[in-house]
């Protein structure tokens, strides 16, 4: 996992690796073993680990964009706010003139301790349910099956009402599911606890442009990028609903800054190709589309799109030609194109 990261240049740390690991790994016990060894044990466990990569870099920039590891982080203060007070008391153990003094000071270590460890244990447990139903929830997401993910968001939250990135993640499920309402909810818990949640914003505005609210969805849109200015995805939403409000200029540049930031970014092109079709520029959309299939060859949209761009100079043989690559790419909506343009 940690290699694929560095491979991809997600930038994660070691925490959030472990994070990310959990949300696509799948762990099967094969066989275990246990055998006595002088005065200790040795235990030997085989299994079987599953990753999954779909989806990587888009759970990868939720993890790192939320706050899913400071909740690791919160027993390890506590642990040592705890240990700094027992440290505290030993020294004045130390400085204790009688026995008395001294059994006062050692009784309070010792219930100290205790009361430390009884408290880490309740909070380590209910922490480990909550990572297995996110966990569960994450699985769930990658593969599309959001009533199930929602179910496992629903969960984790109630054992804890204040995981920000929960409702966050649940809210992207609800909006997989295009409830969009509910998913709108869930963002606005997530930035209550967190009012620069660049993500949260794109996510919200992006539930209120499935609501046809473009106008909405926009103001989102301009918080996104007011938390992060060099946010590319915000620009090209924000591209897509100005798109939706046949405002073709300022979609166009909004996909010009997206591709100032990633240049190499195959969508942008096939965004901007649509816009440029949508506003009579044919030459310039086909040079769009072109780009985006020399990104990513094996994307069927291109196709699509130029070919619907080509009907539309009346070149039905090119046409042609993209439907049926689209088609036999295995795109449906290429297929029906290709009957449609037959007929």
């Amino acid at each position: 996992m940690e290699s694929y990261s560095k491979t991809k240049n997600f930038q994660l740390t070691a925490d959030e690796i472990q994070v990310l690991a959990s949300g696509v790994m799948e762990v099967e016990v094969l066989e275990k073993k246990r055998t006595v060894v002088g005065d200790g044990f040795n235990f030997w466990i085989k299994i079987k680990a599953r990753v999954s990569t779909d989806k990587m870099e888009e759970m990868a920039k939720r993890v790192k964009e939320k706050s899913v590891v400071d909740d690791y982080k919160k027993i390890q203060e506590a642990y040592d706010k705890s240990q700094k007070g027992i440290e505290e008391l030993k020294g004045q153990l130390s400085a204790a003139k009688n026995a008395t003094d001294k059994k006062k000071i050692e009784t309070r270590i010792t219930d100290d301790e205790r009361l430390f460890q009884a408290n880490v244990w309740l909070e380590i447990g209910n922490m480990h349910l909550i990572n297995v139903w996110f966990e569960r929830g994450n699985k769930h997401l990658i593969k599309k099956e959001f009533d199930a993910a929602i179910e496992a968001y629903t969960n984790a939250i109630a054992l804890n009402p204040n995981l920000a990135y929960a409702y966050s993640f649940r809210g992207f499920a609800y909006r997989g599911n295009s409830q969009y309402d509910r998913a709108i909810l869930d963002y606005n818990k997530a930035l209550e606890a967190n009012p620069n949640d660049a993500e949260a914003y794109l996510s919200r505005g992006a539930s209120y442009a499935g609501k046809g609210q473009f106008d909405m969805a926009i103001l989102d849109y301009n918080k996104a990028l007011e938390a992060n200015p060099n946010y590319a995805e915000a620009y090209n939403k924000r591209g897509l609903a100005y798109a939706n409000k046949d405002q073709y200029e300022k979609a166009v540049l909004d996909h010009n800054k997206a591709l100032e930031i990633d240049p190499n970014h195959s969508k942008t092109y096939l965004y901007r190709g649509n816009v440029y079709t949508l506003c009579g520029q044919y030459e310039r959309a086909i040079i769009d589309f072109n780009k985006a299939l020399e990104i990513e060859p094996d994307d069927t949209d291109p196709y699509i799109k130029r070919g619907a761009t080509y009907i539309l100079l009346g070149q039905y043989e090119r046409a042609n030609y993209d439907f049926q690559k689209a088609c036999n790419m295995g795109s449906e909506a290429g297929c029906s194109a290709l009957q449609v343009l037959k007929k």
